[in-house]
């Protein structure tokens, strides 16, 4: 049922929005691999124990993996929806993150169609800037690299957290083509703050780029033990281009997979962090 809803509202929106045809590729590909929470108890003793795996992995596809760690400020993330999660259904995530008083405001439509997520009607309104990214998330799924795209618009300076889709609308003005009441009210989801420390934890030189590793943990506010773990590392798409090396993608994404395959035992592949404060599965 949400695949059909996300369809209909993907055929609505491009009769003015972009064409296919004329899709930008993405600005970067983040490859992310989740964790078990459970692991976590001993962060540094995890973390550790998974970069050994990464060095090794790493070193036997001619990469060079070396450990720097340093934590960066934990910072507070709310996801707002309406109590049936109408935004979600229909592709949507706006999450809100606090950090050191400050806080920015995102709207995300993710899809496994490029097309389809280049034609999401994210933009913020024009007091608020113009902050528009397209990305790709990468994971591995029965033992292939699959992307899920997403187009997002950003706001630094916004008043307060909308309370409802009307309010959003004033954020977001292209929201209003989706077809959502406007009347609906927004809340946390599911009343959960999540409190996120971040370990950056070394580098990966890929011969034509060295980019910066992520262990990302999620706790619910007021709690222990985290709920989700993340390792990622982010690769810019210009960075392949001006490599000259046309197989730089794929010997990426060949490390990645076997980096999957050997870390099982750290690997939780039921659920993803989004599906873990929704408490249910979503189709991202």
């Amino acid at each position: 049922m949400k695949r059909l809803m996300i369809s209909a509202l993907l055929l609505l929106l491009a009769c003015t929005t972009l064409s296919a045809g004329s899709s930008k590729p993405p600005a970067s590909y983040e490859y992310k691999i989740l964790l078990k929470p459970g692991n976590f108890a001993s962060t540094e003793r995890v973390c550790r124990l998974f970069w050994d795996l990464v060095e090794k992995v790493a070193a036997s596809h001619g990469f060079t993996a070396r450990q720097k760690a340093k934590s960066s400020p934990e910072r507070e993330i709310r996801f707002i929806d309406s109590a049936a999660f109408d935004l979600n259904k229909k592709g949507f995530l706006l999450r809100i993150r606090s950090e050191n008083n400050r806080s920015e405001m995102t709207l995300k439509f993710r899809s496994t169609d490029l097309a389809s997520a280049t034609a999401a009607p994210v933009e913020p309104a024009g007091q608020y800037g113009d902050d528009i990214s397209l990305e790709a998330d990468v994971a591995v799924k029965m033992t292939i690299p699959v992307s899920i795209f997403s187009r997002s618009g950003r706001i630094d300076n916004f008043k307060q957290a909308p309370n409802t889709v009307s309010a959003l609308c004033e954020y977001y003005p292209g929201l209003a083509r989706t077809g959502l009441d406007i009347a609906l009210k927004l809340v946390d989801v599911n009343n959960i703050s999540i409190i996120e420390h971040r370990l950056l934890h070394g580098t990966i030189d890929f011969g034509f780029d060295k980019v910066k590793t992520l262990f990302s943990i999620w706790f619910i506010k007021g709690k222990s033990q985290p709920i989700a773990a993340e390792f990622s590392f982010k690769i810019k798409a210009g960075k392949y281009l001006k490599s000259g090396k046309h197989d730089a993608q794929q010997q990426i994404d060949s490390f990645f997979v076997d980096l999957v395959k050997r870390g099982k035992l750290f690997i939780n592949s039921q659920q993803t962090k989004t599906g873990m404060v929704y408490q249910y599965q979503t189709e991202d």
